[in-house]
């Protein structure tokens, strides 16, 4: 038998979502490099993606629930709350404000838009993640031996959980994955923004590994800790693609694609359409010929069609609604460009990276990716570059990029219409080093270090 692992999450297969594709191929390869591993994750109502559970079948899932105090609770705020969110949440123009710090007009989210409710929704969020580790406090004290445990940080629930069970098992290597940034800068309000740097805190201090999927957030920890301190990106599956139909589901267009949430606006594809517009208007383009996709959710549809409408591209837009996972990847591999848009600012360090970039790779379909902020280089920049998947632009150097990024559109255009294909022409060897069989046995080689260590 194996070595023994304990993961702890909030997402896991077969959720159908983002953050459940990490901490679900990490179990999978664990499982298939000889370790023996159990899960323990939030109990989750939403769809679940039959694709994602292909190798983990038969890992052991035990799972936290909210209790019946809980959820009445919160139906009591949102009751109370939600009509004062909904009018604020739906006005994006009101969002649109200046940063006293750099004088630029920027596009805040709801929470920093309006920090006291935003401040009320995270501390509701925090109470739901206490009392969903409040539900396994037994097992977790009485739980059987474990080399390692491994806590994915989505939300705080590993935290707390992963925190009281180091408590009662010492012996245990613990492992703390950062999947998403602890303090988010421009999405924790000020008002309890302390909350989030003292869980960071604890976390730098008592944990034996820290993994983090980029190197912005591996900078958040202080160099007193860096030692411990491991980039480990996400990834993607080959297995995946394996059955999914590589058809292209318009071939009279060429279609650009983009599938996940919006995050309220702060992801922005209006220098891609205004692109595309210009092309059309210089003659390079037939607007008939071009579609813009989107696979999400009816509110974010909401805000890429606003952002279509600014050049007059809303009606070249076309909505598939929330679809599995399965769906969603072959309309990735059935699409000629896919976008992937993220933001990024100086003062967080840097390190945000959409999981979706990495998804797209298995599309093996060009990408266009769109970075708004302050950040220069940014790290999504860098490996759109390196792997030579498609092109990066960013805010920060405007000027170039956005004729880099036009001149990419209209080579795509010419490729498409004289052969039918874009073009798509990655370095390989570039590509592996995301593969998460690659990323599992880095992960593994960690593992060992810290035993040693």
């Amino acid at each position: 038998m194996g070595q023994r692992v304990l993961l702890i999450c909030n997402y896991f297969a077969p959720d159908h979502a983002i953050a459940a594709v990490r901490t679900s191929k990490l179990a999978k390869y664990l499982r298939v490099n000889g370790y023996e591993v159990e899960v323990l994750a939030e109990k989750r109502d939403g769809g679940e993606d039959e694709l994602l559970k292909k190798g983990v079948e038969d890992i052991r899932v035990s799972y936290a629930v909210n209790s019946s105090l809980y959820v009445r609770f919160r139906e009591l705020y949102e009751k109370l709350i939600e009509p004062h969110k909904k009018k604020r949440f739906d006005n994006l123009e009101n969002r649109k404000r200046m940063n006293p710090k750099t004088g630029n007009i920027e596009f805040y989210t709801f929470e920093m838009a309006y920090p006291l409710l935003g401040s009320l929704d995270y501390i509701v969020g925090q109470l739901k993640q206490i009392d969903l580790y409040r539900s396994v406090k037994q097992q977790l004290r009485e739980e059987k031996y474990f080399d390692y445990v491994i806590t994915s940080y989505g939300d705080s629930f590993s935290y707390f959980a992963g925190k009281y069970f180091h408590k009662y098992h010492k012996d245990t290597k613990w492992l703390f994955d950062i999947r998403d940034a602890v303090y988010r800068y421009k999405f924790t309000p000020n008002y309890v923004g302390f909350i989030a740097k003292m869980y960071e805190r604890y976390i730098w201090k008592h944990v034996d590994c820290i993994t983090g999927i980029s190197k912005g957030i591996c900078r958040r920890v202080p160099r007193k800790y860096r030692g411990k301190v491991h980039c480990l990106t996400n990834g993607f599956d080959r297995a995946d693609m394996e059955g999914v139909k590589g058809d292209r589901f318009c071939p009279s267009e060429m279609t650009f694609t983009y599938t996940g949430s919006m995050y309220g606006g702060i992801r922005d594809l209006t220098v891609l359409f205004q692109a595309v517009r210009e092309l059309v208007q210089d003659g390079q383009m037939e607007e008939e010929r071009v579609s813009f996709h989107y696979a999400g959710n009816a509110p974010a549809y909401e805000i890429f069609k606003s952002q279509a409408e600014q050049f007059g591209l809303d009606g070249r837009c076309v909505m598939h609604g929330k679809l599995p996972r399965r769906d969603t990847l072959e309309m990735q591999r059935g699409s000629d460009i896919l976008m992937v848009a993220s933001y990024d600012y100086k003062e967080q360090e840097g390190g945000v990276i959409t999981g979706k970039v990495y998804e797209y790779m298995a599309a093996q379909r060009p990408v266009i990716s769109i970075m708004m902020g302050d950040i220069e280089h940014s790290e999504l920049t860098e490996i759109v570059e390196k792997t030579n998947i498609g092109v990066a632009y960013e805010a920060s150097n405007h000027e170039v990029d956005y004729i880099k990024l036009r001149e990419y559109i209209k080579r795509q255009y010419q490729s498409f219409m004289e052969t039918g294909h874009t073009r798509y022409e990655p370095n390989e060897k570039e590509l592996r080093r995301y593969d998460y069989r690659y990323l599992c046995k880095r992960l593994i080689k960690l593992m060992n270090q810290t035993e040693r260590g």
